[in-house]
């Protein structure tokens, strides 16, 4: 006796650069404002040190350097300036692929049918 199971056609696989555009934004917004509070840290630290302020946190070790929180606010915010540079990108490929004529995607549908 032999069985055969069929399944349905499934969902195509969709073949785009740039899925991930809109946790790139947000990854993005997040990690400004991560920048933002390492850099308000760093300038805590500048302050104390120049008697403007009250005791900084951190007394002793890495994280009372206010190079550190300076460095760390500069590397993040790069870090968000690429997400959102990426998020960016990938906008403007998307918006010139859904500019392509509604034929010639149904063609490309068809090709990638009959090679699947």
């Amino acid at each position: 006796m032999v069985v055969r199971v069929r399944f349905g056609q499934g969902p195509l696989v969709e073949r785009r650069s740039g899925k991930n555009r809109g946790m790139a934004r947000l990854a993005s917004s997040v990690l400004t404002l991560v920048a933002l509070g390492c850099a308000s840290f760093g300038f805590w630290r500048v302050a104390t040190d120049l008697d403007w302020a009250g005791d900084f946190v951190f007394r002793d070790g890495l994280l009372s350097h206010w190079q550190v929180w300076v460095g760390a606010a500069a590397a993040v915010q790069y870090g968000a300036w690429r997400l959102a540079g990426y998020a960016r990108t990938s906008a403007v490929e998307e918006t010139v692929i859904s500019t392509v004529p509604a034929e010639i995607t149904e063609q490309l549908k068809a090709t990638a049918d009959v090679h699947a």
